[in-house]
C-alpha cells in the first residue's frame, strides 16, 4: 500500500471516531455529596435491564432520574436530540453521564454530536 493510500484510510477511521463534545458548567449551586455513589446510580440506570436510560429514546424524548444521597436529590438527564428514535449504548450511556458528575464539583450537561444532551446536577430535584 502506498503512504499516501496509508494516510488517507488511516484519516477516514479517525474521522469516523470522532466526537464533538459541547460542556457548559454552572459552577455554584450544591456540590456532590458522594461521587461514586452518584456514578453507582448511574451504572444502574444505563446497564441493568430495565434501567432509566435503557432502551429506545423516541427524537427529542428526556428521561430522567433523581436518586437520593447525602439529603440531596442527584438529577441526572439523557435526551435525544436528533430526529430518529434510538437506543443509546449503555457505555456511551454511563461515560457521558458520569463525566458530568466527576468533572466538575457542581452541575453540568454537555452535548455530544448535536444528537445527545447530558446533564447531571445535585440537589436540583
Amino acid at each position: 500500500m502506498k503512504p499516501s493510500t496509508i494516510l488517507t484510510t488511516l484519516g477516514g477511521m479517525l474521522a469516523l471516531n470522532t466526537q464533538v463534545v459541547t460542556a457548559r458548567c454552572y459552577g455554584s449551586g450544591t456540590t456532590w455529596p458522594d461521587q461514586n455513589q452518584a456514578a453507582l446510580f448511574v451504572k444502574e440506570a444505563c446497564h441493568n435491564t430495565n434501567g432509566v436510560f435503557t432502551g429506545g429514546f423516541r427524537p427529542g424524548q428526556t428521561k430522567s432520574m433523581c436518586p437520593r444521597s447525602g439529603g440531596y436529590g442527584l438529577l441526572s438527564e439523557v435526551q435525544n436530540l436528533g430526529n430518529r428514535e434510538f437506543d443509546l449504548p449503555d457505555g456511551d450511556c454511563y461515560k457521558h453521564l458520569t463525566d458530568e458528575i466527576f468533572a466538575r464539583s457542581h452541575d453540568g450537561e454537555s452535548t455530544v454530536n448535536g444528537e445527545w444532551r447530558f446533564r447531571a446536577d445535585p440537589g436540583n430535584c
